[in-house]
């Protein structure tokens, strides 16, 4: 059987499942598939990692904050952090099961499956059987599913909260969103970026207003009480993020990073501009072409993978979450989500992000593979874009008035 029969068969037999049933599908579909690779990764492959490469050092970090929330102390003050408080808040049920690997790879994993759930029960009133399709997808990518349990990353979390003010904003939920995105923004930063399209897209000033209540309500509760005991030290973290710090040149797996390996050495408030920039541009063309908010938050955040210096294999899953509403319709556009991970972990043995800062494969070429496979993932990532953008996606295509909130 060639692989397009047996892709055509499997779609056959998806079809045939009841709209009803569907969620147990995924839900059923989301335990084998994390199931195995969480006893794959506990029997066999976590002992060769820890003894021939190095341990994952972010769980050590998982571990030291929130553990030390749970001990009383606060976070930057008493225990350093350099993200914002929420991602550690959302870490106390894995750590209160006792902070291990397995705990925190089902946590991390149930947010990989909240993540489907929400984009499947979000977009069946366009069409059932597609966003089934999308939900499924979206847990066989490997930038996710692999990242997320053997990797450790805490990235599901962001990914959640991010799609999910995303889909509130096309169901016409504007505070939802707004909620969301502030409570996005307060976990990972960069759940900011798609507020100024919830902005655009919203036409009556009034409810502008609503929002941006909301979101600095929510931010007045998060901040205020680190504002009050640590100010100097809590208004600190934002340079982690845009700035330079953490492990390698700059932190991040990108081709900034690589060529930093190479001697081109650029300061952090280039970067900040650069991706400000980036981002600047983005936003304009989106408007500017009155772009859907799918469309317009898929250019947003290719332009900032482009651009961003600080970059994890995991934020690939934002557009690449997006890019399966075409996806559902067209393999091609799947099979290149899929594969796009392929050139993203060949390049991590030649980077210095790791615990050691210096890379597994030590040549002085490395550098330069690196740089081509990070270079070839973000080929990859915009040349999907741009066939994406060639026609409307089966939700922005049945959306009267192109998903306006």
């Amino acid at each position: 059987m060639t692989g397009i029969g047996l892709i055509d068969r499997s779609v056959g037999y998806l079809r045939s499942i009841r709209p009803e049933h569907r969620w147990i599908a995924i839900v059923v579909f989301w335990a084998l598939l994390f199931g195995a690779l969480i006893a794959f990764d506990s029997l066999f492959l976590r002992d060769f990692i820890d003894a021939n490469w190095t341990p994952v050092a972010d769980i050590s970090f998982y571990r030291e904050r929130t553990q030390g929330m749970l001990d009383g102390k606060w976070l930057y003050c008493d225990i350093p952090c350099e993200s914002p408080p929420l991602i550690v808040y959302f870490m106390i049920p894995a750590q209160l099961l006792g902070g291990g690997y397995l705990a925190y790879q089902i946590w991390f994993s149930i947010f990989e499956l909240l993540t489907a759930l929400a984009l499947y029960f979000a977009l069946r009133r366009y069409d059932d059987f597609k966003a089934f399709l999308v939900s499924l997808m979206f847990l066989l990518i490997p930038a996710g599913t692999v990242e997320t349990v053997m990797g450790i990353q805490d990235e599901s979390i962001m990914v959640f909260i991010f799609i999910a003010s995303v889909l509130l904003a096309i169901l016409n939920r504007p505070r939802w969103s707004a909620l969301a995105i502030a409570i996005g923004t307060w976990t990972k930063v960069f759940n900011a970026l798609f507020y100024p399209i919830l902005f655009m897209k919203t036409k009556r000033w009034g409810e502008r207003g609503m929002q941006l209540l909301i979101i600095l309500l929510v931010s007045l509760v998060v901040a205020l009480p680190y504002l009050i005991v640590c100010p100097e030290e809590f208004l600190k973290f934002p340079t982690y993020y845009f700035l330079g710090g953490g492990p390698g040149p700059t932190g991040g797996i990108s081709i900034w990073d690589f060529l930093a390996m190479g001697g081109l050495e650029i300061p952090g408030t280039v970067f900040l501009v650069a991706t400000l920039g980036a981002l600047a541009i983005a936003y304009y063309i989106a408007f500017k072409r009155n772009m859907t908010i799918v469309e317009a938050t898929l250019i947003v955040l290719v332009a900032f993978i482009l651009a961003y210096s600080r970059l994890a294999i995991g934020y690939y899953m934002l557009p690449i979450a997006l890019l399966l509403f075409w996806a559902a319709e067209d393999r091609k556009i799947f099979l290149r989500c899929f594969f796009i991970y392929v050139p993203l972990i060949l390049s991590v043995p030649f980077s210095r992000n790791n615990p050691n800062e210096v890379p597994y494969i030590q040549e002085w070429w490395g550098w330069i593979v690196g740089f081509l496979l990070s270079l070839t993932a973000l080929i990859i990532l915009f040349d999907t874009m741009r066939v994406a953008l060639k026609r409307k996606n089966f939700v922005d295509g049945t959306l009267l008035g192109g998903g306006k909130a």
